[in-house]
């Protein structure tokens, strides 16, 4: 079941990497949900639920994937939800929402990648969040546009 859920976490992991800036780009052009937003959202969903499977194998060394897991869906579907009701500040939600789910991934890629730098996790969430913020206080003007 283990190898099961590896090979799918990676898979999923791999096209939500690809996705995640393609749905931001999208969502915020079309001013809604679309298809690159839903298959980021599946394979986000994805790449959650095989970490959950995963985490008990080695529960004194991941556990903190399990948290780790579920704010990334959370992200994700605020995103979600905020393209699906695009209206006033709608693209904050997108940007925060998928944005923060591209980062929480690039984080745990990270983290695996390199676990002796604990420091190297901060390089993700400082730099993909200025990024965002920066963007939510000076948004393109197609954005906020009725």
């Amino acid at each position: 079941m283990r190898d099961i859920a590896l090979i799918l976490h990676v898979a999923a992991g791999a096209l939500a990497v690809l996705f995640g800036p393609l749905a931001i780009v999208l969502t915020l052009r079309k001013r809604g949900l679309n298809w690159a937003g839903e298959v980021y959202h599946w394979a986000i969903a994805l790449v959650c639920i095989t970490a959950l499977v995963m985490v008990p194998y080695d529960w004194a060394r991941l556990w903190f994937f399990w948290p780790i897991s579920i704010a990334s869906y959370l992200f994700v579907y605020l995103g979600q939800r905020a393209a699906e009701a695009p209206g006033g500040l709608w693209y904050r939600g997108v940007l925060r929402g998928y944005g923060g789910g591209w980062i929480a991934l690039w984080t745990a890629i990270v983290v695996v990648s390199l676990p002796h730098q604990p420091w190297s996790w901060l390089v993700p969430i400082v730099l993909g969040s200025a990024i965002i913020e920066y963007l939510c206080f000076r948004p393109m003007p197609a954005w906020t546009q009725s």
